[in-house]
């Protein structure tokens, strides 16, 4: 079962040895180079789905890969309950870098304006295993990695814990008024014209827990994302406050599929719940059952204080048949 756990907010070198090398410092140069080319796979498809989402690709950055692989050699060897949450550490342990993702990207050398972490846990051994699509099937954690953000770092597990990944995700001082949509759009997870591979999402798979007062059933449908912020911008320094006035999933027969609307509490509207766990002007209608395959239309339609009106063309995306 994929676990996700959220947080609101190598070098190498030669010694001149050459042959010489130890057989132990030729695996950890090998073990080093592969965990490498990971992080290098794991942040092109995260840009990849940020980019048919219609968000801007984050950079590699060494300081919050640093921060993100040591939190993620502490999970490899005290486990995900050694301290009150997944992303704490605690100090009387070994591997200890920071007592939360604030600290230790700071101790790294990263000067944020905005930061978080995001850890994924696909459940599995393999030494290869992407933590990315497994996030991007919930509802908070997708929406930190579509958010504002313009630098990532990816720290993996290992042994036991080799299916984990350790995300840590920054917009450094110098780069605070970044905008992250294209053109300052919309952002939509699912995008136009995506296959979505399943229509269930297990709501107990995310910490913390969507809202159990208003899904209190489990499994839930694949939630639908949309985020607001670059669009609610509008040429102002702050965003302007957003109105719901239609946020609605239909079949491609023309019901509309029961859902909830959860958002941000700069988002409002008639049946939206505020969700102090969205932020980023995000929100989320959740289907309170699973998606069976087939098509599906999205309606969306707000308004801001500032008098402008967001209505995109209804959009379709698909869930496949198992």
């Amino acid at each position: 079962m994929f676990l996700a756990s959220l947080l609101l907010a190598l070098a190498s070198g030669t010694n001149g040895a050459g042959p010489s090398t130890s057989p132990a410092d030729a695996t950890t140069v090998v073990r080093a180079s592969q965990e490498d080319e990971r992080r290098e796979r794991s942040l092109a498809r995260l840009n990849a789905l940020r980019r048919a989402a219609g968000v801007g690709p984050v950079t590699r950055s060494d300081p919050l890969t640093q921060s993100a692989s040591r939190h993620a050699a502490y999970l490899s060897e005290h486990g995900f309950q050694s301290a009150p949450g997944f992303h704490a550490e605690n100090p009387a342990l070994s591997a200890f870098t920071g007592a939360d993702p604030f600290v230790r990207m700071r101790a790294a050398g990263y000067e944020m304006a905005y930061a978080t972490e995001v850890i994924g846990d696909i459940g599995s051994a393999s030494t290869d295993s992407d933590c990315i699509d497994g996030l991007m099937h919930t509802i908070y954690h997708a929406a930190l990695l579509l958010g504002r953000v313009t630098e990532a770092g990816v720290g993996y597990g290992t042994g036991a814990a080799a299916g984990s990944c350790t995300i840590d995700l920054g917009t450094p001082v110098a780069a605070s008024r970044a905008r992250a949509s294209q053109a300052g759009g919309l952002v939509r997870y699912p995008w136009p014209g995506m296959v979505m591979s399943s229509g269930s999402f297990r709501l107990e798979s995310e910490n913390p827990r969507p809202m159990p007062e208003s899904l209190p059933d489990s499994p839930a449908g694949a939630p639908v994302i949309v985020g607001l912020r670059d669009a609610a911008m509008a040429g102002q320094d702050r965003p302007a406050t957003v109105r719901i006035q239609q946020f609605e999933l239909r079949d491609m027969a023309g019901a509309t599929v029961p859902s909830v609307v959860l958002a941000d509490a700069a988002i409002t509207g008639p049946g939206v719940v505020t969700d102090a766990a969205l932020r980023g002007l995000f929100v989320a209608l959740v289907p309170r059952r699973p998606l069976a395959p087939g098509r599906y239309r999205v309606i969306l339609r707000a308004s801001l204080d500032s008098g402008q009106t967001l209505q995109p063309a209804p959009w379709l995306f698909s869930v496949a048949a198992p």
